[in-house]
């Protein structure tokens, strides 16, 4: 598990050339289907809830964002937070 919290005013970046959404960025680069929020204390399942959240590593020296599937609910929360999945990391060209 890696503690994460969300990043502020992500939404101004369109996902990247060729792919339709962040989550679908998600699933080509980490080889896995989205099914279900990746936060460890929640439970919603099923692909139209979920979205391609830009989230940080919390106490790390890397400052770095990544995206991970998280449900609208969770992509939306000022805490910080545990995710059970891959962090794929975002192109350095934004």
């Amino acid at each position: 598990m890696i503690k994460v919290k969300n990043v502020n005013g992500s939404s101004r970046f369109e996902s990247p050339a060729g792919y339709d959404t962040w989550l679908d960025y998600w699933e080509d680069k980490s080889g896995k289907t989205a099914s279900r929020c990746s936060a460890t204390d929640c439970h919603k399942t099923g692909r139209s809830n979920l979205v391609g959240a830009h989230v940080q590593k919390v106490n790390s020296y890397d400052h770095s964002w990544y995206i991970v599937p998280l449900c609208r609910s969770c992509n939306n929360r000022s805490d910080e937070f545990y995710v059970d999945e891959t962090l794929v990391p975002v192109p350095s060209n934004l």
